[in-house]
């Protein structure tokens, strides 16, 4: 048995139909566009922390390992090409005839030097690169500081199709 409530909604319901000449009902094919854009974020070298050093001459050659360099590369650019880790010495030509300084086991100079090379994306990558300095047996006693310049670059894939 339909109680006085149903039944007066249902009354209402068929007199709304009846009145009604027009029925909105929604398009079963509408679309809607969710559309935006993602930008490239950081790619960064955190700074690389100093090293000191103090060697005693001996007359000889000495190759001695120094504390490591600490970096951290940050890469947010959302690419899958890597980067690469060049470092240069500004003042190379003040000390190198007392010591060669050699980073990753690569011998620094005045040019750009790669000291590192990540070929994929990481998102963060901690650098620990070995710092090894050979000095020359005619060495000259003195204060000594090499001047680095770090350069974070992203490797860069070209091809060209004719």
């Amino acid at each position: 048995m339909i109680n006085k409530q149903t039944l007066a909604f249902i009354t209402f319901l068929a007199l709304l139909f009846a009145t009604s000449n027009e029925i909105v009902l929604a398009d079963s094919n509408s679309n809607t566009l969710v559309s935006g854009e993602i930008v490239s974020g950081g790619f960064s070298l955190s700074q690389p922390n100093n090293v000191n050093f103090n060697i005693q001459l001996n007359g000889q050659k000495q190759e001695v390992a120094l504390d490591s360099i600490i970096s951290t590369i940050t890469d947010y650019r959302g690419i899958d090409d890597g980067w690469q880790v060049v470092v240069r010495s500004s003042n190379f030509n003040e000390y190198k005839s007392n010591y060669q300084l050699m980073i990753n086991h690569q011998k620094i100079s005045d040019s750009n030097i790669i000291v590192y090379k990540n070929e994929q994306q990481l998102i963060e990558k901690k650098l620990d690169l070995p710092i090894d300095m050979v000095i020359s047996a005619d060495a000259k006693a003195g204060s000594y500081s090499a001047s680095l310049e770090w350069n974070l670059q992203p490797n860069i894939k070209n091809e060209i199709n004719e």
